[in-house]
């Protein structure tokens, strides 16, 4: 099947599932406890908007897990060298890494809601943590398969080590890191949601806990798909930047 033919028959799907609600949930099921009439789903984003405060936490959520992988993105290129170079600087990171593959990472998020209980910062804190040794990991990863003629004809012409960091390790390792970034955005999201769920306190988490502890079924219907369409639109921007900046291989 073409990639056409597929995204054709996904967009068949998605206006089926859509008509069977509004036929199912609006007509035949009106009364339900499963999924709300459309008609209140619409009604219900003003309750959103006023009620649950969606624009703050919205802006919120968004801004921590963005902002959290560009700061990644930079730290990890400004230490790059060591990253790729130094085994005892890597071995460090790989170290909480690994500590962290084992035990889950919610488990730091219920630590810094104790350690820091009032903090504005800690779902920054969370997800940039959630970005950036992952991704320092990748890097090491894929600087061991950089092709050495590229590493020896640099420094046949006189290039620095950090010059052959900088304009071949950290060029060539893009690809696979930008791949490897798709994958930590969608989990970035389904931990931090969580992690704001367990705090309480504010962000798109939060609109969860509330709705939840209200039993409001339209609310909960709505911010599940308010933070699904903005997860597909980063995940669409995400790809775009990397078919508009990245275009080469390492292989």
């Amino acid at each position: 099947m073409s990639k056409m033919a597929y995204r054709k028959n996904s967009r068949i799907i998605l206006s089926g599932l859509f008509l069977i609600w509004l036929i199912l949930f609006e007509f035949v099921f009106p009364g339900n406890r499963f999924l709300p009439k459309p008609s209140i789903v619409f009604l219900s984003f003003s309750s959103l908007i006023n009620d649950y405060h969606l624009f703050k936490n919205f802006g919120i959520t968004v801004s921590e897990i963005y902002l959290a992988l560009i700061i990644s993105y930079f730290i990890d290129w400004a230490l790059c060298k060591y990253i790729a170079g130094y085994d005892w600087f890597f071995g460090t990171l790989d170290a909480f890494y690994k500590l962290f593959k084992f035990l889950p990472v919610i488990i730091l998020g219920m630590f810094l809601i104790l350690w820091f209980p009032n903090s504005n910062l800690t779902g920054f804190i969370f997800a940039l943590f959630i970005f950036m040794i992952p991704m320092a990991v990748k890097i090491k990863e894929e600087s061991y398969k950089v092709k050495p003629e590229y590493i020896e004809a640099a420094a046949s012409l006189g290039a620095t080590k950090n010059e052959i960091t900088n304009n071949i390790v950290w060029k060539a390792v893009q690809p696979a890191l930008f791949n490897y970034i798709f994958e930590l955005h969608y989990l970035a999201w389904l931990l931090l949601i969580v992690f704001e769920f367990m705090r309480g306190a504010y962000g798109l988490g939060s609109i969860f806990r509330n709705a939840l502890n209200y039993k409001d079924l339209s609310a909960l219907f709505s911010i599940s798909v308010i933070t699904g369409v903005t997860i597909f639109v980063g995940f669409y921007i995400l790809k775009y930047l990397k078919n508009k900046f990245i275009h080469w291989s390492n292989f």
